[in-house]
């Protein structure tokens, strides 16, 4: 199945890198992938196509670095991300049940093998999870999740040991490993709390498991420290905290599937992209997640234009 314009390509989300100047919408052609960077006061239509296609697979290199191949059918989806067949193809799938198992690819093994850390994680509504992170991928992986708030507390030697502390986390502090996209993104429009309170709700989560962590014995065998280290939010975040805490965000209200949309860049957390149509507009925030998975055209806005209307008119 081909992309019904030849300017659209396949969207991977919004990707992180901690010394690049703006978070990428990545985009894909066949083989070939593309950046468009979603700087601060950048202006831009989005085309976006209405059915979604499967993103592909990843196999694992010796080193432990990945690969993500297309899909080889291009095949269209009605959810989730991939296809049947590139799910059974999917390397990385082994990583969530190693520690149980033992099973993974070499380069699975590999990536496994470094040092990896626990975090606890907090979003808008003040949903809190725990999570975990490989040390290459300690800042970027809170980045690309959208965490308001986030602490590490433990450290471990390699991926194996920290997911089975996730595991116990989960099990006796009753904290769970998934916030769904679309609750993130609720929450920080719904101004349910500030900052402060959250803050506070994050730093009592990470309390309860570093306390938790710290009564189990013997983790220093597997090479496990505690820790109590605050993540540093990136800084084209802090415009989509702000707002949030000003109680001055409105979520976007047009459909975004099918559609052609125009909005000037004003932050940007996780999948989420905050956004007006110019001086003295509202800021809204696009849940970009929806452009994952499907083609899109990236075009530069010039001039005034409409803004998004909100629901009530």
């Amino acid at each position: 199945m081909e992309f019904a314009s030849a300017t659209r390509q396949l969207c991977h989300g919004i990707s992180f890198a901690e010394h690049e100047p703006a978070p990428m919408l990545r985009l894909r052609t066949g083989e070939t992938w593309g950046t468009e960077y979603l700087e601060a006061g950048r202006s831009l239509a989005l085309e976006i196509g209405e059915l979604k296609f499967c993103l592909g697979y990843i196999t694992m290199n010796a080193d432990g670095s990945r690969n993500t191949l297309p899909c080889p059918k291009n095949k269209a989806l009605r959810t989730g991300t991939q296809c049947e067949s590139c799910r059974r193809l999917d390397q990385s799938k082994f990583m969530h049940h190693f520690h149980k198992t033992g099973e993974a690819p070499e380069g699975l093994r590999k990536y496994l093998e470094q040092p990896h850390f626990l975090y606890i994680a907090s979003f808008a509504h003040g949903a809190t999870k725990v999570g975990t992170t490989s040390a290459q991928s300690k800042w970027t992986r809170l980045a690309q999740q959208g965490a308001v708030i986030a602490r590490y507390v433990a450290r471990a030697t390699d991926g194996a040991a920290i997911r089975v502390l996730e595991d116990l986390v989960t099990e006796h502090v009753g904290l769970s490993q998934q916030v769904r996209q679309k609750s993130k993104v609720k929450g920080l429009a719904s101004w349910e709390l500030d900052y402060a309170q959250l803050d506070q709700i994050n730093a009592d989560a990470a309390g309860r498991a570093r306390d938790f962590l710290g009564a189990q014995r013997g983790l220093e065998t597997f090479g496990v420290q505690l820790r109590d280290e605050l993540w540093e939010q990136p800084a084209f975040a802090r415009p989509v905290i702000g707002a949030w805490d000003a109680h001055a965000l409105h979520a976007w209200t047009t459909t975004l599937p099918g559609s052609t949309v125009n909005l000037r860049i004003r932050g940007v957390l996780g999948q989420s992209i905050l956004a007006d149509s110019g001086d003295g507009t509202t800021l809204r925030l696009l849940d970009a997640s929806e452009l994952k998975t499907r083609a899109v055209a990236v075009m530069e806005q010039r001039g005034d234009f409409k803004e998004e209307q909100s629901a009530l008119f």
